[in-house]
């Protein structure tokens, strides 16, 4: 079993952390890796298990130069590896392994394990296969001949304080293309004409300045790139000349990766971004800087849960743990409280961190949220008894759940012709001391109740007066309850209501529309079963009687013979059809009306002709246009004939016409007392002794069916009077008399 590997690591600490969680990963925990300082690196190479030394990014040239001298000093048999991108004179003893700061760490783990690794622990100084640019570790002093030069890591250049060449490395003759022996006494420049850059000489003059080393980066006309490093030596200047053609390549291929990376990452519309396996933050989109409220810069290489300490024992917490843990991808929903938003997560693990991408969902929960809130509303509207009901639950809907505080119903009014308010919010109180009815045709808000058609008002149609506001408000939105009435909601800003809001206010009003037409169908319902149970109610007991009496004189005729019985008979039966024909017309009445423009002179002469006149007669004293049923309004005219000849007798004059907002039907009769006039229209109420108390029962329907009114009055002639009113389609003939 090979032993574990032990580097040590020389420089800042924290730095090491780094280097040790990848190269534990590479090595499969097989390492172990010791952090020590620059001034301490002497004591390491008294333990023989050393298998390499790290040089860390920290480290400055004198501190990497005191490494290279203290393993040249303990003779160690260790090779170095340099993270520092730093210049030292490298004697050719000691086998130094340089690695680019910005190569991936990944790369760095694998290159220092192939050299110090366990495959090959006897693997010694000049036995790396591949030293890339730092030489081939032979001794450059045997080869060249020169003195003095320190050799290794670097070739260099002597200048003297004239900037005169006194010594150089051959190994620049390829690097720089010159030849042995025709450099030293010239210039630098001439020397070396790749060195000629107004920067290598800014560079010499701020070292003999400042009396300090320095370096620069500079591309040659022949496209390399070399770093130049300048250290005092005597009254003139050491250069280390490195060729970093290769690292600047690898640089700009990364950058270049970096950068389609980051521009694949903005096109992403999802905030996404990148932690390392310490969950650190290593990259984020520009999404994600705007959805999580943060800086990139900022938190780049901090801990995600030190930046967002709120989500430590969250579902966030967990699912992210638990991906790294089992290396498989998690997707989940959860509400993040300091943000106040709701986001669905899907991260995606991986041997370096974890990918995480996070899409900000808080309108659509809070939509969802709504919308189930809407459903229980509409729950709510369906038990709801009656019209008043269903408009105060609606209007607690739009003031809790939709937050729309300024909210009115309105229901239309079918004897009026205007939508009369039913129901408003407190807010709407609070402004206004009367909400007003919208009247026929009175502008914007008729306009949508009339065609039927949702509408988003703005601000500058909305400065024109308008009844329905409620006080001044910016924005408006109208939705039409089908044939019932309106719902409205206002806002004091510009443009309030966007798509969401329009659709969720229209959802409300069909919630409202169809829980309306259920109440009215019920409505309906109880009517007809309430006619039902009048209907049975005759059956069994106004028709009881002359069926007994038709019984009774049968039996009488048949005994005695007298043919005088059955006249009596024969009256009993024609009472019976009498009431079972009222009836019927009451049933019927709960049909719905087809309208079309009549003539009122043409339908009250065309009911004429249907009734058993006698000596009846009718007078027609103007003629006027309007929308009704045709079938109905014939059924009126000809109950308020028969109710004239039952009371007023059979030589009665009826007399027809209209008036301002209707017409009327009079007679010469003996009229109804003054106390009684309200009561005639009730069921069963009758005057007459023939008469079933069903006529003026059944014109009340058809008058209420068709949303007027009617009244008894007097006649001009002392009879009765029936005057039918709020017929607002009504259109007076010329020369008619009211």
């Amino acid at each position: 079993m090979l032993s574990p590997t032990v580097l040590a690591y020389v420089g800042d600490a924290g730095h090491s952390l780094d280097v040790s969680r990848v190269l534990q990963r590479r090595a499969q925990d097989s390492l172990h890796l010791l952090t020590v300082s620059p001034s301490a690196v002497e004591s390491l190479f008294s333990d023989d298990r050393l298998d390499g030394v790290i040089c860390g990014g920290s480290l400055d040239s004198d501190q990497l130069q005191q490494v290279v001298d203290a393993t040249e000093d303990q003779q160690a048999d260790v090779p170095l590896f340099d993270l520092s991108n730093e210049v030292a004179a490298v004697p050719s003893t000691v086998d130094v392994h340089h690695l680019y700061p910005a190569t991936d760490a990944t790369r760095v783990a694998d290159e220092i394990l192939e050299v110090a690794g366990p495959d090959d622990p006897d693997r010694g100084p000049g036995d790396a296969e591949d030293k890339g640019q730092f030489g081939d570790g032979e001794d450059t002093e045997a080869e060249t001949g020169t003195t003095g030069l320190p050799g290794g890591m670097e070739p260099t250049i002597t200048t003297d304080a004239q900037w005169r060449v006194v010594d150089w490395d051959p190994r620049l003759e390829d690097r720089l293309g010159v030849e042995d022996g025709t450099v030293s006494g010239l210039a630098l420049g001439e020397a070396f004409p790749a060195l000629s850059d107004s920067t290598v000489r800014s560079l010499g003059e701020r070292v003999l300045d400042s009396v300090s080393p320095d370096s620069v980066e500079f591309r040659t006309d022949g496209g390399e790139w070399l770093q130049l490093r300048a250290v005092p030596a005597g009254e003139g200047l050491v250069w280390f000349v490195r060729d970093i053609t290769e690292r600047k390549r690898y640089e700009r291929e990364m950058e270049e990766t970096r950068d389609r990376l980051e521009d694949t990452l903005e096109r992403i519309t999802d905030a996404v971004f990148v932690l390392d396996n310490d969950e650190e933050f290593v990259l984020l989109n520009s999404r994600a800087e705007f959805v999580l409220d943060v800086d990139a810069e900022a938190v780049v290489g901090e801990r995600f849960w030190d930046v967002f300490p709120a989500a430590v024992s969250t579902t966030f917490y967990h699912e992210f743990n638990e991906a790294m843990e089992t290396q498989e991808p998690t997707s989940f929903e959860e509400y993040y409280r300091p943000l106040d938003s709701w986001f669905e997560v899907n991260a995606y693990p991986s041997e370096d961190g974890l990918s995480v991408f996070l899409r900000d969902v808080t309108e659509q929960v809070r939509l969802q949220k709504r919308l189930q809130s809407l459903h229980d509303t509409t729950q709510e509207l369906i038990v709801a008894e009656s019209d008043q009901e269903i408009a105060e639950e609606a209007i607690d809907a739009a003031v809790d759940v939709l937050e729309f505080p300024l909210t009115i119903c309105w229901r239309f009014d079918e004897t009026t012709r205007s939508l009369q308010p039913i129901a408003w919010s407190d807010a709407v109180a609070e402004r206004v001391d009367e909400v007003q009815t919208i009247e026929y045709d009175s502008g914007m808000a008729w306009d949508a109740y009339d065609a039927s058609e949702l509408q988003v008002i703005d601000s500058v149609t909305i400065v024109t007066p308008n009844s329905h506001h409620p006080g001044d408000v910016d924005s408006s939105l109208l939705v039409p309850l089908g044939e019932y009435g309106l719902l409205g909601t206002y806002a004091t800003e510009e443009a309030a209501f966007d798509e969401t809001d329009t659709e969720l206010f229209r959802i409300l009003g069909t919630s409202v529309e169809s829980a309306m037409t259920r109440a009215m169908r019920e409505r309906q319902l109880a009517r007809r079963n309430e006619r039902l149970n009048d209907f049975a109610s005759t059956v069994s007991h106004d028709l009881r009687n002359p069926l007994h009496i038709a019984s009774a004189r049968t039996e009488l005729a048949h005994d005695t013979g007298d043919t005088e019985h059955l006249e009596k008979v024969s009256a009993s039966l024609e009472r019976m059809e009498t009431l079972i024909e009222d009836l019927l017309e009451r049933a019927r009445g709960q049909q719905e009306l087809e309208r079309e423009t009549v003539s009122l002179a043409a339908a009250a002469e065309e009911a004429w002709e249907g009734v058993d006149t006698d000596a009846m007669t009718l007078e027609v004293t103007g003629d006027a246009s309007f929308s009704a049923d045709p079938t109905r309004l014939k059924q009126l005219f000809e109950n308020l004939y028969r109710n004239a000849r039952d009371h007023a007798g059979a030589d009665v004059t009826v007399l027809v016409g209209p008036h301002d907002d209707g017409f009327y039907v009079g007679d010469d009769g003996p009229g109804i007392p003054e106390g009684d006039r309200d009561e005639v229209f009730e069921q069963g109420v009758t005057g007459s002794e023939d008469g079933t108390g069903y006529g003026l029962a059944i014109v009340s329907e058809i008058v209420e069916g068709h949303g007027w009114s009617v009244e008894a009055t007097e006649s001009s002639a002392g009879g009765a009077r029936f005057e039918v009113h709020h017929v607002h389609s009504l259109a007076l003939a010329e020369e008619s008399t009211v």
